[in-house]
């Protein structure tokens, strides 16, 4: 890229596209933290997911790291509507006024026709669909929908107790941006809504409700919600390496809610407070999703209450982003084609399509496809390859380096795909009163400097946001706009990026420019742009 000059319903918010709803247990006073952890993979009659089941069980080892002994899983088959009944009232049953209730659910979601007129906003009721769920006969109990949750959550605020809600499920069916079909398989949280002429659920509900969003937050103060994506989002399984080093499939938003509890969102003191969890959650599912997913927080204005009191930690072993063998697989390439790039890139990983692979180029069309689904790059031959590869690989490294201290990146008019002559802007936010450096990453590799000018003198960015603003132009692809800030000024930084400007940056040369990094703050936007 190159520079030119409220909350609504409660049971209507509970599963836009995935939401994950987060008590702030008070610091004051002895509580006890109880949770019920349930996720899915296998279905009888939907497509199988591949992360719901790594989802509950970090989810659950990073409960157990910070001390909650009352924990109950229920993976696949035993994650029926029995069970998850009986085990929530469970819950409720043990609890004593002041404790915290943990839910969390990973699998699919979907809609359907509301079962009491006139509750929900878009006459769809939003559910979660579980393993044994069918369209038709006994199968179709097998599903829980959110105006029950509305009412445990009712029955929970009536004891005096807080909940955690996490649901890293969706019922959207739309993108913002399309998937290419030559990328890896993609699973998603997702089933078609349905409309059941044979429903065997038996449901006792009001059959009215609070006509006021007031009414309904002040029927749940005991929780807030943290939604997973928007409504015109799907929520997509992504792989990332795990605390144990293997690399696995997952939910973007279960991932970074377990490292957020472990720890890892808190600024050093012990306290893991709500601000803290809404802004590691954020950026980093963003980043993980390349802007497929942003989650939101209703309401955002109880930020320094205590979510929980944790231990810092170190980041975990692995990422997503972090560096690594790129795992590549080719198309439609002949033997030279193929001895050459062996040649310029030995160290890549040539891998199947059923690999998972990190990016696929169609050399015989000369494009390259990332592993999510997007156009990377275009016109690329084996002599270019080499520069969309390093390209994301800095990617990657920067997305791991960003992990604890982002800043905030946001595209005007949002993360979709754009054509040549389209204006956008980048909106860097959070850097206000420190250094900033901002620059970008074309899809073939090559930096630009962007920001400060004259770029001898880098300034101070005290006095609000900073905006970025183009044209839509050729070379097509994925740009990712890069900014970092830090409290004394970054001179080397700025000299060396300089001296990179215009070039095609390797992994190695934009490391050694990062790597005075101890105290930085990073933001990465991706920048989508096609023909």
């Amino acid at each position: 890229m190159r520079k030119t000059n409220g909350l609504h319903r409660v049971r209507w918010m509970l599963f836009v596209a995935g939401v994950a709803v987060l008590a702030c247990v008070h610091a004051a006073g002895a509580q006890t933290v109880r949770g019920l952890v349930i996720g899915i993979d296998d279905y009888l009659h939907q497509a199988r997911l591949l992360g719901a089941v790594n989802d509950a069980r970090d989810i659950s080892g990073a409960l157990r790291e910070v001390g909650v002994d009352d924990l109950t899983v229920l993976l696949d088959g035993d994650a029926t509507r029995n069970n998850i009944v009986a085990q929530w009232q469970a819950l409720l049953d043990r609890s004593r006024r002041g404790d915290t209730l943990v839910l969390t659910y990973a699998g699919h979601g979907s809609q359907e026709n509301e079962r009491v007129p006139g509750t929900e906003r878009d006459g769809k009721d939003e559910v979660l669909v579980l393993g044994g769920f069918s369209r038709t006969g006994e199968g179709t109990s097998e599903r829980i929908i959110d105006d029950e949750i509305h009412q445990w959550l009712l029955s929970a605020g009536r004891k005096g107790l807080r909940v955690i809600f996490v649901a890293d499920a969706c019922h959207s069916g739309t993108l913002t941006r399309s998937v290419d079909a030559r990328a890896p398989v993609q699973t998603y949280r997702y089933t078609p809504p349905y409309t059941l002429t044979d429903d065997r659920l038996e449901l006792d509900l009001p059959q009215e409700a609070a006509d006021t969003a007031e009414a309904y937050e002040s029927e749940l103060a005991h929780v807030s919600f943290l939604a997973g994506s928007q409504e015109y989002e799907t929520v997509p399984e992504i792989e990332v390496w795990d605390r144990d080093g293997n690399l696995r499939r997952r939910g973007a938003l279960s991932y970074m809610f377990a490292r957020a509890v472990r720890g890892e969102a808190d600024d050093g003191d012990g306290v893991l407070r709500r601000r803290e969890v809404w802004r590691f959650v954020r950026e980093n599912v963003r980043k993980l999703s390349e802007g497929r997913q942003t989650p939101n927080l209703l309401p955002n204005a109880r930020g320094d209450e205590v979510f929980l009191r944790t231990t810092p930690t170190e980041p975990a072993a692995g990422t997503s982003a972090t560096p690594g063998v790129t795992r590549l697989h080719v198309r439609d390439a002949g033997p030279e084609a193929l001895a050459a790039l062996r040649e310029r890139l030995p160290d890549v990983r040539m891998v199947s399509d059923r690999e998972s692979p990190d990016l696929v180029w169609d050399a015989g069309r000369g494009e390259v496809i990332t592993g999510l689904g997007d156009v990377a790059a275009y016109d690329v031959d084996v002599e270019a390859l080499s520069g969309v590869v390093r390209k994301w690989e800095a990617v990657r490294a920067i997305k791991a380096l960003s992990t604890r201290n982002s800043l905030r990146l946001r595209l005007d008019p949002g993360d979709g795909l754009h054509r040549p002559s389209a204006r956008i802007a980048v909106r860097v936010e959070g850097s206000e009163g420190r250094w900033l450096t901002v620059f970008s990453l074309s899809g073939n590799g090559v930096l630009y400097h962007l920001y400060p000018e004259p770029r001898d003198r880098p300034t101070v960015a005290a006095d609000g946001p900073v905006r970025f603003e183009t044209e839509v132009t050729p070379p097509f692809g994925a740009d990712h706009v890069v900014a970092v800030s830090a409290d004394s000024p970054l001179d080397g930084l700025n000299t060396r990026l300089m001296r990179l400007d215009g070039r095609k940056a390797a992994t190695t040369e934009l490391a050694r420019s990062l790597g005075e990094a101890s105290g930085w703050w990073f933001g990465i936007q991706g920048v989508y742009t096609a023909p």
